[in-house]
């Protein structure tokens, strides 16, 4: 374990030279009472251009949603809500998705949703699969229902993939001993199985391998999954969380705790792990730090990034790498305090912030604030959304220029 702390001076491209043109594509409420609102998660591209992503609220049943985004002739894009979840007493199709969305190699949809299900309260993963003929409704299935037993409860994160069609992802709670774990789903004959990978905090009240875990998963090279906890890290106490790695060895799923953060570091993230191609691993932490703001992290000799609130405040999704820079966003900070869009490029030890974009420019926040949800990159074009502004105060799905 590294004790020692190395912090690394940033480069603050702050001046107006520095920031991108912003563009609102859509703005939640557009399409009236029954629109989704409040995106929170990542958002996903198909071949075409089309835009995918999940309300947390809003729709018909008020319990969230699925939208298409598809660009038109004239430069704008028409939103299409492909599902309302609740659509049932109890919610047995799933409510309230927090995690962005996954596509499979046919055109199926993979999330989850923070509650509903067959036991009502815990949760579900679901597919979403495209009509059989243009114009025709998506079909929604749930594939798993949590909060069976010995089974885990509320997942707030997306899912992962395997090239074989596996799905993996987090809870952060437990039916009964432990405090969230890692799944994984495989499709078979007879339906999807659930195979538990790593239950956290199972020694309660000795939480050292970390507890309740709101990210999700992500793979290297090698199939080794990593990821981060918000609690735990150390023995009898709540802790600030930990990054952590999990191995597939001869007798199963094997733990190892690779970094355990703390109020001077920035910790109790929700904030996932990023691999670049060489195999460094980065994350964001969303509380603590030495200006209260939160860090970024390179945990492969372990780099902290802090944030003082001009620079961004609060990250609470992950990293994108591309082209050999990191995109990111912040809830907070920036020159609004209303969250900034930005990116990191490296030179040798030098490393260089160029702060993209301020939000709540534009009078009543029209251009959107509060950022959440990891961006993403098409054609030279940063995408995100943002939970709050716009002009009915629902939140925007932005672009800038990357």
């Amino acid at each position: 374990m590294i004790s020692k702390i190395k912090w690394l001076a940033l480069t603050l491209l702050l001046s107006s030279l520095a920031l991108a043109q912003e563009t609102v594509i859509y703005q939640f409420g557009a399409a009236g009472s029954n629109d989704g609102s409040v995106p929170n998660g990542g958002l996903v591209f198909d071949a075409a251009g089309n835009i995918y992503g999940t309300t947390g609220t809003g729709g018909s049943e008020g319990a969230g949603t699925v939208f298409e985004l598809s660009p038109l002739q004239d430069g704008t894009w028409q939103e299409t809500v492909l599902y309302d979840f609740c659509s049932g007493s109890n919610c047995p199709d799933g409510a309230i998705p927090n995690g962005g969305l996954v596509f499979d190699a046919t055109g199926n949809l993979y999330g989850t949703t923070t509650e509903g299900g067959a036991n009502v309260f815990y949760g579900t993963v679901f597919e979403l699969s495209p009509p059989s003929q243009q114009g025709g409704s998506w079909t929604e299935q749930v594939l798993w229902s949590f909060g069976g037993a010995n089974d885990g409860v509320n997942p707030y994160s997306g899912l992962a993939m395997d090239p074989a069609g596996n799905l993996y992802g987090t809870t952060s709670g437990t039916m009964t001993a432990g405090a969230g774990m890692v799944f994984e789903l495989s499709p078979g004959r007879n339906g999807w199985t659930e195979t538990v990978l790593h239950v956290f905090c199972l020694n309660y009240p000795d939480c050292s391998d970390g507890a309740q875990p709101k990210a999700g998963v992500a793979f290297d090279k090698a199939g080794n999954l990593y990821g981060t906890t918000t609690d735990g890290g150390q023995p009898n106490k709540v802790g600030w969380g930990v990054a952590y790695e999990l191995s597939l060895t001869k007798s199963g799923w094997t733990e190892s705790v690779l970094k355990v953060f703390t109020s001077v570091t920035g910790g109790r993230t929700s904030a996932g792990i990023t691999i670049d191609p060489a195999g460094n691993l980065y994350g964001g932490l969303s509380q603590g730090g030495p200006h209260q703001c939160g860090s970024f992290f390179r945990l492969n000799t372990f780099v902290v990034f802090p944030l003082s609130g001009g620079n961004g405040c609060l990250p609470l999704s992950d990293l994108l790498y591309r082209s050999g820079a990191l995109f990111g966003s912040t809830i907070n900070g920036g020159t609004k305090s209303q969250g900034a869009a930005f990116k990191f490029t490296a030179k040798g030890n030098h490393v260089t912030q160029t702060i993209l974009y301020n939000f709540c420019q534009q009078a009543n926040c029209a251009d959107g604030s509060i950022p959440n949800g990891s961006p993403t990159v098409n054609n030279g074009q940063l995408y995100g959304a943002t939970e709050q502004g716009g002009l009915y105060n629902l939140g925007v799905i932005y672009q800038i220029a990357e």
